[in-house]
């Protein structure tokens, strides 16, 4: 595990300083780590600790970002309700009341987080239901940073949903860019 700065542990200030001076990167809100640091996807949700509520799954953009680690975390925090089922929207938390299956989501440091698969199932969803002018570019994105593996995985977990809004849909698109990028 890569060694973190948290501001619980220094102050802001101290923290900025190092960032500027190019020996830290910011993670989350309140956590940095050294400048070139490669995390894991324990490291990102250690990251996180602080901010997760209890009996909430962690879903969607932050889920992506545990997955993938691409970038600094986005905000706010997006969670699935887990057992319960309701829906939140506040300034610092999206909560959405979904039903989850229990092989959709896994303990990564003892919290609950959707797989990688429910993760971009759920980020493609919104872009085939409700299209809007940067939905194709945002899919594509999604599609290509997918090494084989992955795309595999998901290619096999869409064969297995099969009573899910526009899983067909996002069978065909998949397979689509899937395609082209494979020719490009």
């Amino acid at each position: 595990m890569e060694a973190m700065f948290h501001l619980r542990d220094y102050s802001y200030e101290h923290l900025t300083e190092l960032t500027l001076d190019g020996l830290l990167t910011r993670l989350t809100e309140s956590t940095w780590v050294r400048k070139g640091a490669v995390l894991s996807s324990e490291d990102r949700m250690a990251a996180l600790h602080a901010q997760i509520p209890p009996r909430l799954v962690l879903s969607h953009d932050i889920a992506w970002w545990v997955h993938s680690g691409l970038g600094r975390a986005p905000s706010p925090l997006t969670f699935i309700t887990y057992p319960r089922r309701r829906y939140v929207d506040g300034c610092e938390i999206v909560v959405h009341e979904l039903t989850i299956a229990q092989d959709e989501w896994e303990l990564i440091n003892d919290h609950p987080i959707t797989t990688a698969e429910r993760t971009l199932y759920d980020l493609l969803l919104p872009h085939l239901h409700c299209p809007d002018d940067r939905s194709a570019q945002a899919v594509k994105n999604l599609i290509d940073e997918l090494p084989g593996r992955a795309r595999q995985r998901f290619r096999l977990y869409l064969a297995e949903v099969s009573r899910r809004p526009y899983v067909a849909q996002m069978r065909s698109v998949f397979e689509r860019i899937c395609a082209a990028s494979d020719r490009g």
